[in-house]
C-alpha cells in the first residue's frame, strides 16, 4: 500500500508540472492569436513565437532537473535501507531511526523502517535461539512432518558418534533401541495427538549400537494457522544417573560387607516367592545361622579381622551350599539361607549333608589358617512354617537349641521344640507384664565362711512365680529376657528391689555383702554403669555393701568392652567378683589385670572333687587367687565331705544348699547369724 501511494504521489507531482506547462503554452498561444487577430506586425510574432519556445524550454529543464533529483534523493535513501537491511539480516546490531522526511516517500521509508524494527528483534531472538541450539548440553533433533531428521545440534552429535551428514534426511527412529522403539514410539504418538508434546525416559543407541538412557522431550512445529510443520526433540543423556540409582540401589539392597542381599532384599523376595501360586507349595529349607564366638575373635584378633572372617564366612557358604540355595547376611554373624528342594524323597539326605557344612569353616586370621564353627537352627517349608515370621521362629528356636548343646551343629525344628517356642512366646508376653509390676523378686542365698558358719554375705537370684505357669526357673526366663531386649528393664527392676533391701540384710548381718549378677548386656552402651551411678547420686552410701558379679565367659570373651567399666563400677564403691570360674579361658596375664576383688569356683567343679583331676583343679584355682589376693568362694556346696576338702584346700567362704537355699527378704531376716 505504501509503494501504491508513492506511486500516487508521484503521478500527481509530475501532472501538475505538465499541467503548469500546458498553460503556459496556451497563455502564450493565446497571445500570439490576439497578436494575429489584432494585425501585428513580423517581429512581434517573432517575439512571441520566441517566448513561447523559451517557456517551454525552462519549464521543460526545471521538470528534468526536478525529476534527476528526486530520482537520485530515491535512489540514496532506498540504498540506505537496503544496506541497513543487508546489515541486520547478517546478524549486526545497528540502530534503526527513520528521518521522517517531508517528502513523496516518507510513507515507504516509515514502512520499511518499522519492518525493519520487527525484522530486528526477531533476527536477534534467532541468534540466541541459533546460540542455545549449538551450545545447548542437551542433544538437539529437528524433524519434518514425515519423521525425517532436519537439523542436529553438535551435543547430539557428540552423544551418538554420528556425523551430522550420517543422520540428516535419515528417519530419526534410527536413533531408538529396537526393544524400545515400538513402545516409545506410540507413547509419543499418543501424547502429541493429545497434548501436543511428550515427556518421559526412553533408550536411545550411539553409533556402536550401545545403549544410551535418556530424558526425552517432543514437541510439535506449527505455523502461525496452526498447521503441524515438524517435530523438535530434546534429550538429555541420564547414563551418569542410572549408574548412582544402581548403586543407590545396590547399597539398599546389597550387604556392604559380604556383598550379598541384606536382610530387606531377601525378606521382599522370599514373600514374593511365597505369594506366588506356582512356587508356594514347593518344599525348601529355612536356616539360621551363625557364627560361633565372634566376639571372641574381635577381642583377640581385632574387629577388622572380625570382618574378614564374616566376610570368609560368606564366601564359604555360598560355595558349600546346593546351587539354586539363597544366601542373605541378616546382622553381625547372623545368616539366613533358603535351600530349594528339587526331589522330596532326597529330603533326609539333603539335610543330613547340610549339617555338615557347620562343624568346621576353614579361615584365615593374620595370616594363619583358622577353623571356625556355626550354630544353626533350620525348618521345612510349608510343612512346619508357611510364613516369613513363622519361619524365623522356628528356625530360631531350633539354633538356640544348636547353642545349649554345644554349638558346632545343625538343629532341625521339631513340633516338641514348637511346644517350647509357644510357651516362650507366651511368657516373653507375661515377663514383660511382671517386670513392670515387680513380680520378678530378688531371694538371697546365704554366703558362709565354712570354718565358723557365719554368714558374711548374699547373693541375689532372680525368682518368678507366676499365676498360669506357677514358678520359672531363671535359667529359662533370663535367657528369654536378653533375647527379647527386657533384660534392661529387669536387671533395673531388680537392682532397685535389692538396693531397696540392703539396708536392712546389712543392719541384720553387720559386714556383709550383697552380689548381684550383671548380665553381658548390661556392658552395652554401659548400661550398668548408668544405672549404678543413678542410684549413686540417689543413695550414696547404699552402694558400699553391693558387690556386682560377672561371669569368667563374658569378662574373657569381652575384656575390652567391660574392663574400663568395671574399674569405673570399682571406684563407686561397689565390688567386683568373677563368677563361674573354670568355664571360661582366662589367663594368668589377664586375671591380674582385671578390677576384681574375688573369684567363684563354678559348681560343677565342687560336685566333681571326688575326683582327683577336679580336685587339683580346684587347687589351682585357690593357689592363683592367693597369689593375686583375692578372695575365692566355692558355689554349690551340699555336703559335709565337699566343706572339709575345700577347707583342707584353703577355701574358707562358700554357698550353697548345704548352709541354706535362696529366700525371700521376709525368711532372710529370720536367719541366725551363724548357720
Amino acid at each position: 500500500m505504501a509503494v501504491q501511494h508513492v506511486g500516487n504521489e508521484i503521478s500527481v507531482w509530475v501532472a501538475r508540472r505538465m499541467y503548469a506547462l500546458l498553460f503556459g503554452l496556451v497563455i502564450v498561444l493565446c497571445g500570439l492569436g490576439w497578436a494575429l487577430y489584432a494585425g501585428a506586425s513580423l517581429l512581434w510574432l517573432a517575439v512571441s513565437a520566441f517566448a513561447i519556445l523559451a517557456a517551454t524550454g525552462f519549464v521543460l529543464y526545471l521538470n528534468q532537473a526536478q525529476l534527476r533529483s528526486f530520482s537520485k534523493d530515491i535512489h540514496t535513501r532506498l540504498h540506505d535501507i537496503v544496506s541497513l537491511s543487508h546489515d541486520i539480516i547478517a546478524g549486526k546490531n545497528v540502530p534503526v531511526t527513520a528521518d521522517a522526511p517531508k517528502d513523496v516517500i516518507t510513507h515507504v521509508t516509515e514502512s520499511i523502517y518499522a519492518l525493519l524494527i520487527e525484522q530486528q528483534g526477531k533476527i536477534g531472538k534467532l541468534r540466541i535461539t541459533d546460540h542455545v541450539f549449538t551450545t545447548a548440553g542437551e542433544a538437539i533433533l529437528v524433524s519434518d512432518v514425515d519423521g525425517k531428521i532436519v537439523d542436529v545440534n553438535p551435543q547430539l552429535l557428540k552423544i551418538t558418534g554420528y556425523a551430522r551428514e550420517q543422520l540428516i534426511g535419515r528417519p530419526a527412529g534410527m536413533l531408538y533401541r529396537n526393544n524400545a522403539a515400538q513402545n516409545s514410539s506410540v507413547q509419543i504418538r499418543d501424547g502429541l495427538i493429545d497434548l501436543g508434546h511428550w515427556r518421559g525416559e526412553t533408550v536411545f543407541v550411539d553409533r556402536s549400537d550401545c545403549a544410551i538412557p535418556v530424558l526425552l522431550s517432543v514437541s510439535k512445529i506449527t505455523d502461525q494457522q496452526g498447521v503441524r510443520q515438524g517435530y523438535v526433540s530434546i534429550f538429555a543423556d541420564i547414563r551418569h544417573t542410572k549408574e548412582v540409582e544402581a548403586k543407590l540401589r545396590q547399597l539398599t539392597t546389597t550387604d556392604r560387607l559380604t556383598q550379598l542381599p541384606n536382610y530387606a532384599m531377601f525378606s521382599q523376595t522370599l514373600q514374593e516367592r511365597i505369594a506366588n501360586p506356582e512356587l508356594n507349595t514347593k518344599q525348601f529349607l529355612f536356616l539360621f545361622l551363625n557364627i560361633d564366638r565372634l566376639r571372641t575373635i574381635n577381642d583377640r584378633h581385632g574387629p577388622e579381622n572380625g570382618d574378614k572372617l564374616i566376610a570368609q564366612v560368606s564366601a564359604y557358604l555360598e560355595m558349600v551350599l546346593p546351587n539354586g540355595s539363597v544366601l542373605c547376611r541378616r546382622s553381625g554373624d547372623e545368616f539366613i539361607a533358603v535351600v530349594e528342594v528339587e526331589q522330596v524323597q532326597f529330603l533326609d539326605q539333603l539335610k543330613a549333608a547340610l549339617s555338615h557344612i557347620v562343624v568346621s569353616v576353614p579361615t584365615m586370621v593374620d595370616e594363619q589358617a583358622y577353623s571356625l564353627s556355626l550354630s544353626a537352627g533350620g525348618a521345612v517349608y510349608p510343612d512346619q512354617a508357611k510364613t516369613l515370621n513363622e519361619l524365623l521362629l522356628a528356625a530360631d528356636a531350633a539354633l538356640q537349641l544348636s547353642k545349649e548343646q554345644g554349638r558346632a551343629r545343625l538343629t532341625w525344628f521339631t513340633e516338641a521344640l514348637g511346644d517350647l517356642v509357644s510357651r516362650r512366646r507366651f511368657l516373653e508376653e507375661k515377663l514383660s507384664l511382671a517386670i513392670t509390676s515387680d513380680l520378678v523378686k530378688p531371694f538371697y542365698q546365704p554366703e558362709v565362711d565354712m570354718r565358723t558358719g557365719k554368714i558374711i554375705g548374699f547373693e541375689a537370684l532372680a525368682r518368678w512365680d507366676d499365676d498360669v505357669f506357677g514358678v520359672v526357673s531363671p535359667a529359662e526366663f533370663i535367657v528369654i529376657a536378653e533375647e527379647g531386649r527386657l533384660i534392661e528393664r529387669l536387671s533395673g527392676s531388680l537392682l532397685s528391689q535389692v538396693l531397696s533391701d540392703l539396708p536392712t540384710i546389712i543392719k541384720a548381718f553387720p559386714g556383709s555383702k550383697v552380689a548381684f549378677n550383671a548380665s553381658p548386656q548390661l556392658f552395652r552402651d554401659r548400661t550398668l554403669l548408668g544405672l549404678l551411678t543413678k542410684d549413686l547420686h540417689e543413695r550414696p552410701e547404699i552402694l558400699e555393701g553391693l558387690e556386682i558379679e560377672v561371669t569368667e565367659s563374658h569378662a574373657a570373651d569381652s575384656a575390652a568392652e567391660i574392663f574400663g567399666q568395671l574399674k569405673s563400677i570399682r571406684t563407686l564403691g561397689v565390688e567386683v567378683a568373677i563368677d563361674d570360674f573354670g568355664t571360661g579361658y582366662s589367663s594368668f596375664a589377664r586375671l591380674a589385670n582385671m578390677p576384681i576383688n574375688r573369684l567363684k569356683i563354678d559348681s560343677g567343679f565342687i560336685s566333681a572333687l571326688h575326683d582327683s583331676t577336679q580336685k587339683k583343679i580346684i587347687i589351682a584355682i585357690i593357689n592363683l587367687a592367693k597369689t593375686l589376693d583375692l578372695e575365692v568362694t566355692a558355689e554349690g556346696v551340699e555336703n559335709a565331705e565337699q566343706q572339709q576338702a575345700l577347707i583342707a584346700a584353703g577355701c574358707h567362704r562358700a554357698q550353697g544348699w548345704l548352709y541354706s537355699k535362696a529366700l525371700p527378704l521376709a525368711d532372710v531376716l529370720k536367719l541366725q547369724p551363724y548357720l
